[in-house]
C-alpha cells in the first residue's frame, strides 16, 4: 500500500502522542521534501517536541522522503508547498491514500486525481483515528480522547464541528 502524507496529519498526530498509529496502519508513509522541511526542519529550529518525534520516525524509516519530480500542479497559490508536493506525489506514485487535512487542498487533490483517472483515498487526521478504531488498534474511548486532545490544542486547526461529528461516529463503533 502506498500512502502519502502532508504536514498537517503528521504534526497533529505527533502533538497528541499518536504518531505510532501511522506505523500500525501504513508503513512506510511517504512525504515530499517540503513536508520534511515544514514538519521537522522548521520545528527543530523552534525546539518543538513534535518535530523531534517526527525526526525520529524519519530516522527509523517509518516516514520516507521522496521528490515528486517535475510535475506541475495548477492551483490558486493558496496552498503550502507541502500540500502541493503531497498531491504531486499522490499523482506520480500513484498512492492508495493521501493523508491531508486542508479542505482546499483535498478538493484540489480530488480534482487532479479524477482528471488523471486515479482512485486515491483522501483522509485527514480524524479519518486516521476512525480507521485506527475500526482496525481495533485503539478503542473507541481512546480515539475519542485523542479527538478531544486535538480539539483542545490551539496549535491544531481542525473544525470543532467536525471533531464533534467524529466523536459521535466513534461512540457508535
Amino acid at each position: 500500500m502506498i500512502v502519502v502524507a502532508d504536514t498537517g496529519p503528521l504534526l497533529a498526530l505527533a502533538k497528541i502522542g499518536a504518531l505510532e498509529l501511522l506505523r500500525e496502519l501504513y508503513q512506510p508513509v511517504i512525504t515530499g521534501p517540503a513536508v520534511y522541511t515544514e514538519a521537522v526542519t522548521a520545528g527543530l529550529a523552534m525546539n518543538a517536541t513534535d518535530a523531534l518525534i517526527l525526526n525520529e520516525a524519519y530516522q527509523r524509516g517509518e516516514l520516507v522522503v521522496r521528490r515528486p519530480g517535475a510535475t506541475q500542479l495548477a492551483h490558486s497559490g493558496s496552498l503550502h508547498a507541502g500540500e502541493v508536493e503531497s498531491i504531486q506525489l499522490a499523482l506520480k506514485l500513484p498512492a492508495d491514500w493521501l493523508l491531508i487535512d486542508d479542505f482546499d487542498a483535498r478538493q484540489l487533490a480530488q480534482q487532479h486525481l479524477t482528471l488523471a483517472g486515479l482512485t486515491v483515498g483522501l483522509k485527514g487526521t480524524l479519518g486516521i483515528l476512525v480507521t485506527a478504531t475500526q482496525a481495533q488498534i485503539v478503542t473507541p474511548a481512546q480515539a475519542i480522547d485523542l479527538v478531544k486532545a486535538l480539539k483542545s490544542r490551539p496549535d491544531i486547526w481542525l473544525s470543532s464541528d467536525l471533531c464533534e461529528a467524529v466523536i459521535k461516529t466513534l461512540q457508535r463503533l
